[in-house]
Order: structure tokens, then sequence, then C-alpha cells
């Protein structure tokens, strides 16, 4: 059968293929919508959800130019869309991810369709199956970002162009161009595999089309003129290198393991699925050889540019987007499945999904994951807290972006007295050691979320000591620490050695000539005197745990100088270096404790990783060291689990 007349076997129904095929689609459909609506209107924000509505400001001017132009690096549909959206409903959550799961759910009908109409009822499902279930089309389903509009507008655009190809209708034409504006409006990769879409078009319309067609792809450029400046302005801006680095050697193994849920199931399951479409290929032959072709272009083109522009240019390169076009990369590799029977595709399809959910649930936690903001966390303990033991007694310390804690102030309608809080993102150590000698409270609340100093927990447990509560997140923690014990401590950390007057634990290093007293050593006149080294894989149980080493010294002036260094060796090169300064003129006049906290897993080096840990007196002043200890901190297990793997919870998982 000539390809044309194979796309058009079907007609233009809405549900296409035999009746057991339209039953099982919206079987899938539902366990599609179960899936995305579970518990919606506990399902919160993430932090790139957050950082688009803090952008939404009164009129819709401002919001593209503040919110888009300024400070975004997407196209602006959707920014516009949820200006709004939330003016017509709310911000709470449900409202706002409503269309956007909606969109997601919508796309899975017109990738069936469009499968359907290259392949067979068969692998149109078994496509529809893995879209509906994996974690990949899942998760960024329930995001509000652009994430399930560019995977709408591009599938509508894979649809409509087919039926136009089979069908020739100006109708049907005119939803390509829309479908080609808004993908265009949507993201730069959504737009960049419209215009691949586009070209494809271009080749396979018959001589008659492309007239028409070319008209339409004109009227689709005509539209996009206004926008280009907005993309031509954020390209200039580079890439995302402030806190994306580019992809490594491992990067596509990551991304194949993350599309498997991290489940050897999973993976055998797609694998399996793939051989058998390559045998049934080769057995009974493929789809029709135009769209092989193309499949493998929309799969494979942005990955390929993406990680390209990263590496040569700047990093760009993340999993959202090749979002859109995954389907077309999964189809490649499946569409031999077009030759299973009815039973046989029925079963496969049921494999495929039993599978994707069970591993989506049990072994990747999407719900445990997903269902857990550190934002909203850290205000609720916050809140709690000080309704128990009063607003006097509770100091609540946060370490993340105040437009995002703002943001739940005006969500919940939080009063300015409902806590007592202070944001002390990117402070200097001084800084916060001194606000905590000077607190009167019994119990901090220290909320953080990822990229926060390392240091400021430690920090925090020199002057209030014992820990009562611990919450572990996605790229965050919440923890509780108080000077009198209320409640049962906690113990998420090991002394792996120490070093004062009279006690001694670990491989120390002691200039003979350093003066000791009763009360420490005295560093005035010298740079250097006290040291450990240890091997960093030997004193950690997880790449991820915490390496804190803290300095408790007095003795000092406003004029000296000094730090906790830890020094990172690979042979003979340092390849991580931090200190944790002393800051005098911001330190209280008695004791501090000046800390440093390094991590395996932040330094980008493999082989025998040697740690140095020493004091340095880095103008020879007045200073005094009364004791160094070196603790083990447990690692958050979850913290990076939003795009990597959370096959533990850890120790303290999420309430």
């Amino acid at each position: 059968m000539e390809w044309r007349a194979h796309i058009a076997r079907n007609g233009t129904a809405l549900f296409p293929g035999e009746p057991w095929a339209r039953h099982a689609l919206l079987l899938v459909l539902g366990l599609a919508a179960v899936l995305r609506f579970w518990d919606l209107p506990h399902l919160p924000y993430t932090h790139d959800e957050l950082s688009a509505l803090v952008r939404i400001y009164p009129s819709l001017w401002e919001t593209m130019r503040k919110g888009v132009m300024e400070l975004d690096t997407h196209p602006p549909a959707v920014q516009a869309f949820e200006w709004l959206w939330t003016r017509l409903f709310s911000m709470e959550e449900a409202d706002v991810k409503l269309p956007f799961i909606l969109m997601s759910l919508a796309s899975i009908v017109l990738l069936y369709r469009f499968a359907m109409a290259w392949t067979s009822e068969s692998a149109a499902l078994v496509l529809a199956t893995l879209m509906a279930t994996l974690q990949y089309s899942v998760f960024y389903g329930q995001l509000a970002r652009p994430y399930a509009a560019g995977l709408f507008a591009t599938a509508l655009m894979a649809d409509q162009l087919t039926r136009w190809l089979a069908f020739g209708n100006r109708r049907i034409l005119v939803g390509i161009g829309i479908a080609a504006v808004l993908s265009a409006a949507t993201h730069h990769f959504s737009l960049l595999l419209a215009g691949l879409m586009g070209v494809v078009g271009l080749l396979l319309a018959s001589k008659q089309q492309r007239k028409p067609y070319s008209v339409m792809c004109l009227i689709v450029i005509v539209l996009y003129l206004p926008i280009a400046p907005i993309t031509l302005h954020q390209l200039s801006q580079g890439g995302l290198q402030g806190w994306l680095p580019p992809p490594g050697d491992g990067w596509l193994t990551d991304y194949g393991w993350y599309i498997a849920h991290w489940s050897w199931a999973l993976a055998g399951l797609l694998l399996a699925a793939i051989g058998a479409s390559l045998w049934l290929t080769f057995k009974h032959g493929g789809a029709p050889k135009p769209m092989r072709g193309a499949w493998l272009l929309w799969g494979t083109a942005p990955l390929i540019i993406g990680y390209a522009y990263s590496v040569w240019r700047a990093p760009v390169l993340q999993y959202s987007m090749l979002l859109f076009s995954l389907p077309y990369l999964l189809l490649f590799a499946l569409h031999g499945l077009m030759h299973l029977k009815r039973g046989a595709a029925l079963v496969a399809c049921a494999a495929l999904g039993i599978v994707s959910v069970h591993s989506l649930v049990m072994e990747r936690k999407h719900y445990t994951v997903t269902y857990h903001s550190k934002y909203e966390a850290m205000l609720r303990d916050g809140i709690t807290a000080t309704t128990e033991h009063g607003r006097d007694q509770v100091l609540v310390l946060l370490e993340a972006p105040g437009h995002m804690i703002d943001f739940y102030r005006r969500l919940w309608r939080m009063p300015d007295e409902a806590l007592r809080a202070v944001n002390i993102l990117d402070w200097p150590q001084a800084k916060v050691d001194s606000l905590l000698h000077a607190e009167t409270a019994s119990i901090v609340v220290h909320g953080r979320s990822n990229g926060s100093a390392e240091e400021n927990a430690a920090l925090i447990q020199q002057r209030f000591p014992r820990m009562t509560k611990r919450i572990d997140m996605p790229e965050g923690q919440v923890r509780h620490f108080v000077k009198p014990l209320v409640g049962t401590e906690l113990f998420d950390r090991d002394t792996l050695a120490h070093l004062s007057h009279g006690a001694t634990l670990g491989p120390w290093s002691i200039e003979p000539t350093m003066p000791l007293t009763e009360h420490g050593w005295d560093y005035s006149g010298r740079d250097f005197g006290l040291m450990i080294e240890m091997m960093l894989d030997s004193v950690v149980r997880h790449q991820e745990d915490l390496i804190e080493v803290v300095a408790v010294v007095d003795g000092y002036t406003t004029e000296s100088r000094a730090a906790m260094i830890a020094d990172v060796r690979n042979s003979d090169s340092t390849v991580f270096y931090r200190g944790g300064n002393l800051d005098p003129a911001q330190r209280p006049d008695s004791a501090a404790s000046m800390i440093v906290a390094i991590s395996p897993s932040q330094v980008k080096q493999s082989g025998a990783l040697l740690l140095r840990a020493y004091v340095h007196n880095q103008n020879s002043g007045q200073l005094r060291v009364r004791s160094i200890t070196v603790l083990r901190r447990d690692a958050n297990r979850i913290g990076g689990a939003v795009l990597g793997p959370a096959a533990w919870l850890g120790r303290f998982p999420p309430e």
C-alpha cells in the first residue's frame, strides 16, 4: 500500500481504530488521568513553577517586559497564559496546574492518532501507554510550565500534518499553522521540533499541496516575527552556566535511566519491546519509509543540537526540553510492534503499564518526591513551632530565595507576626554566628534549599547543640535545633577526629614550636600549625555525606584574618579548595567557630582524594585555637531525587 493511502485508511475519525483499540485507549487515558490528578489539591509547586508565578505582574505588558524579556529564558506564551488564567481563577496549585494536566492528557490522544495513522492500533497503544505512565511525561505533565503545552502543540502539529498529507483539507492546513505558532511561542525546543516537522511536511507534500503549504509557512513566520526579538535576546544571554553544568560523559546513560525510572525491570521490558520491534520489522517490514527517517530526525536532532550547544557554547541541555521529541524517538524504536495481533498488543500494553506504574510509585517514588515542597515545609514547621512554643522562643532561619518565601506568605495571607523569621541566604558565616550569639530563643527552625551554605547547620549547632527534628526533601531540608533539650534528641553526625587541650583523636600534625596553653594553641605570629589529613572515601558512607570541620577560636582582634581550610588533593594537585572565614568585625567578642564543609560529590574528580584540613592565620595576627573537630553528617539521600534516583528515602524521609 502506498504511504499516502496507508495514512488515509482510517478516514478522519476523532478516535480511529478498531473498537477494541478505542476502548483500550480510554483505559489508558483513565490511568493517565489518575496518575496526574492524584491528590491534586496537595500537589505543591516546584521551584520552576514558582519562578514563573513570581514573575506575574499586574499588567500583561509589565509581565512581558519584566517577567519574560528581563528574567526568563522561554518564549512568552505560557507566561501570558498564566497571567490571564490566574486572574480568571486563582494562584492555588490545583487551579494553576489544571490546564497543563489537561494538555498533557490531550497530547496522548494526538500522539495515538498520529502513530495510528502511520503504524497500527498496536504500536499506537504501546506509545500511548508509555506516554501515560512514564514519570517523564507524568512529572512534566503536572507542571504549570511550558513542557505539557509544548508537547501538546508539537503533537497537534504532527497529527494535523499527517491528516493534511492524507486528505489535503484546507481547514487541516490551518490547524498545522496554529500548532506551529503555538509551538514557537511556547518553548525554544518545541519551536525547533516544529521547524523540523515543517521541513518534513514540505518534502512529503504533493505538487498540488506545496503552494498552499508554503503560503501557510510564510504566514506562520510573519506571526512569529513579534516573538523573534525575545528569542534573539534570550539567545544572546548564552545559557544557564550560572547553575547548570555542561553534559558530561555519563549524561546519555543517566538520561536513559531517567526514562526507565532507574528500574531494571522497566529497562529490561523496554529493551525487550525494542528487540521485538526490530525482529518484527525485519520479518514483516516497518512503517512507511518517509516517516521512519522523520521520526529519527525529530527524536534525535533536538538532543544532538542541545548537547552540542551545551558543550561548545553554553549549558542548556535538560531532560525537560527533550520531552517534545521523546514520542518520536519511542515510535522509531517501537514501530515494528505494529504487527502485533490484538491479544499480544493488549498483553504488551498491560505489561508495560503495570511495570511502569509500579516503578513510578515504588522505585521512582514519584508521589513522595514530587508531593513535598521545601518552601512550604520550612514555613509550616516554623509556624507550628511558633504556635506551640511562643514567638519569643522560636527563631526561624531560612536559606531560600526571598521571593519564593514571599509568594507563600501572600498566598497563605500570613501576617507578619505569624513567625519571627530571618532569611540568611548568602549571609557570610560571621554574620550568622553573630545573630545566633545574640539570640535569646531556645529553638531554631532551620530551613534550607539546595545551593545554600553547607556550613550553617554546623554553625547553628555550635550555639543550639541538640537536634530534635530533621526532614529530608528533594532539594532541601528542615531541621530543629534547641539549647535545653525539648523532646527526643536525634543524631545525624559522627565525630571522626578531635583536637583540644588534653584530648586528641585522629592523625593530627602539630608544629613542635606551636605554643600550647590550657586554653589552646597560640597562632600569633605564625600562619600555620595544626593540620589533619584523611582520605575522603574512607571517612564517608555515601558520596553525598558532608564532612564538617569546626575550629573554635578566641583571642582575635578586628585585624585578625584567619580561616578554616579544606584542601582536597588528587596526587599533588588541588582539585577543591574552600574556607570558612573568621571575619572578626562581624563576630562576637568571645569565642567563635570557623567552619568549612565539603562533600565528595562536590569534588568533580575521581581517584584517591586526600582531604587536608588546617587553620590558616592569613596575616599572622592574634588568634588562639581552642579546638578542631572533624564530623561526618548523614547525606540527604533524596536531595537530588527530582532528576535522579530515589531508591531509599534515607533516615529522615519527608513527612
